[in-house]
């Protein structure tokens, strides 16, 4: 349930929350009853990012955490789900062994699948834990919400055999993550994956496509797009030789 190598049970993690007034400490004892609540599926409370993680088989899905800037001891506690990032170690492998088949991207970013703002998804992103007598219930409601939306929505990219219908459409917008999950097919040896990928994205509308052209006229060309820029697709699917 926690990175801190100290076990709580669930009483004492309870009576901790419930006892703390620092916005901060509060939060992050918020999050470790988080971690204690979502045991079962994996997740661990890590302090240091203020996220909850899990890891499986190489990949990191990860839940980050934030305070309120208006947050004052007496006045105001309230966190929220800020955003969900997925990483994979077998796909940031390959990205440093093909290099000129890829873009470039932060170091911290190398791993990347997909990432998405829990605000962009949710309108129940946050807990308000001012009141201490309030506050398991507060938080144990933000434990279900995430149940609900945040685990299927990493879900949809788990199995990249299935991700190429499974994940939503935000994350194929012109400016989304299409590229990076192509980039995972591929790592995987997944090439007809990746073509079904490459039709879906072509198939939400004509700016997609016309933004695929231009990908594939600068990969024809001899340059390179932009992390993150609509064009990334194209480029991406005439360099690994997919279309």
């Amino acid at each position: 349930m926690t990175t801190s190598g100290q076990e709580l049970s669930a009483a004492q993690l309870a009576e901790r929350l419930i006892g703390l007034e620092v916005p901060k400490e509060a939060i992050a004892a918020a999050g470790e009853w988080m971690a204690y609540r979502l045991e079962s599926d994996g997740f661990q409370w890590l302090k240091s990012r203020s996220s909850l993680e899990r890891h499986l088989d190489g990949r990191l899905e990860r839940m980050r955490l934030e305070g309120s800037h208006w947050n004052k001891a007496g006045k105001l506690i309230e966190f929220s789900i800020v955003s969900l990032e997925v990483f994979d170690e077998e796909l940031q492998a390959w990205r440093r062994s093909n290099l000129e088949r890829t873009v470039e991207r932060p170091g911290s970013m190398e791993g990347i699948v997909c990432a998405t703002s829990f605000l962009d998804i949710s309108r129940e992103a946050k807990a308000i834990i001012t009141l201490p007598a309030r506050r398991l219930a507060a938080v144990d409601r933000l434990y279900e919400h995430a149940k609900e939306v945040a685990l299927p929505w990493f879900k949809s990219s788990e199995n990249p055999e299935e991700l190429a219908e499974a994940v939503p459409d935000a994350l194929l917008r012109p400016t989304g993550f299409a590229q990076d999950l192509l980039e995972l097919l591929v790592s995987r040896g997944l090439s007809e994956e990746a073509r079904s990928l490459i039709q879906r994205v072509l198939a939400l509308g004509e700016s997609h496509r016309d933004s695929f052209t231009q990908g594939r006229d600068l990969a024809i060309n001899g340059e390179r797009p932009l992390w993150h820029s609509p064009q990334s697709l194209g480029w991406s699917s005439e360099v690994l030789g997919l279309i």
